[in-house]
């Protein structure tokens, strides 16, 4: 996958790279998704949500300030890019070295928010997947914090080879810590890997975005009583249907969770109110991809339905903002060549 600078802000560069010790990505398939960007978490307060993923998780993060907190920006192809007119937003960023992905914390003021809290079995919940060398330091720092821990008895579970655990950052947004048996030698430090999981209210619907729009090939399970799991997620009694699939020219891997047989309740949001989540997608043609994405019934959610301009030294970026099924906001993103 190709290094791609990802413009935030006037002074803010965020790099996605894949790292030489991970296994290479299949090539991209025919399509106009070419790799993954960052995965965006809204929160209510930027500095809180930081505190957790650094101190209590032990992310690394970029561009920490070495005094103070964080600046709000008023950058208007951003604001625009949100939909968030007036407003301003300031930017977190926590890395696991070597992913394809950072997880970007995003904070608005200055328009109204509303904050979302769905249960995990919720259509619009999502989850951050964080593959750990150690989660019993982790764990101790999470209890010590009074995080709150979803899975049922609030201790690790036996996954295959694995043991996991399900929490809840400041927030209310899901966060899904893995232990293998037997972790790699690399990337150094406790953070191994990140993926990505989102719970939708039907599979079939959401696949007609992300394989048939945007040429995603998805593998399925029928649903099924999987207790570990289920214990995991704070859900014993319900049944999960899981479908997985790569991010075109990538090794990113996202989920697709649907429950039955437990009551669930759709969740709606914008992308500036705290708890809701957005996936960036790299695009080789924005125009070609939203022309795709949008004949699978999805909406541009930036200001006016348009996309945006973003320029930099390195040439620019053209991007969008679009609301997929089940409250995840997918945002596409072009780099523009250099003049």
């Amino acid at each position: 996958m190709r290094r791609v600078p990802l413009f935030i802000a006037s002074a803010v560069f965020i790099y996605v790279r894949l790292s030489a010790a991970q296994p290479l990505p299949t090539p991209a398939p025919p399509g106009e998704i070419i790799g993954v960007g960052n995965f965006l978490h809204v929160v209510a307060d930027v500095e809180k949500s930081v505190d957790f993923y650094q101190n209590v998780l032990g992310m690394d993060l970029q561009g920490t300030p070495p005094s103070g907190p964080r600046p709000f920006l008023d950058t208007p192809a951003i604001v625009d890019l949100y939909d968030a007119p007036g407003a301003q937003y300031r930017v977190g960023v926590g890395l696991v070295q070597g992913s394809p992905m950072r997880a970007e914390l995003v904070e608005w003021k200055g328009v109204d928010r509303t904050p979302i809290h769905p249960r995990y079995q919720d259509p619009g919940a999502a989850t951050l997947i964080l593959t750990v060398r150690d989660l019993n330091s982790i764990l101790t720092r999470v209890k010590k914090s009074a995080s709150p821990i979803v899975t049922t008895g609030g201790e690790p579970v036996r996954l295959n080879d694995s043991s996991a655990i399900m929490l809840r950052d400041p927030d209310g947004f899901y966060v899904e810590l893995i232990q293998p048996d037997s972790p790699p030698a690399t990337p150094a430090g406790n953070m191994l890997s990140v993926s990505f999981a989102i719970t939708v209210s039907d599979t079939e619907r959401m696949m007609r975005v992300f394989r048939d729009a945007l040429g995603f090939q998805p593998q399925s399970s029928a649903f099924q009583y999987d207790k570990a799991r289920l214990t995991l997620m704070g859900l014993p009694r319900a049944e999960i249907r899981r479908t997985t699939a790569q991010v075109p020219g990538t090794t990113f891997q996202i989920e697709f969770l649907e429950f039955m047989n437990i009551d669930r309740k759709p969740v709606h949001s914008r992308p500036r109110d705290p708890g809701s989540p957005l996936l960036r997608l790299l695009v080789r043609d924005l125009d070609s991809a939203l022309k795709a994405i949008t004949s699978a019934g999805v909406t541009v959610a930036s200001h006016e339905g348009k996309p945006v301009t973003l320029v930099n030294p390195n040439g620019g970026l053209r991007a969008a903002i679009t609301s997929a099924p089940d409250n995840l906001f997918v945002q596409l993103l072009q780099q523009l060549p250099k003049p």
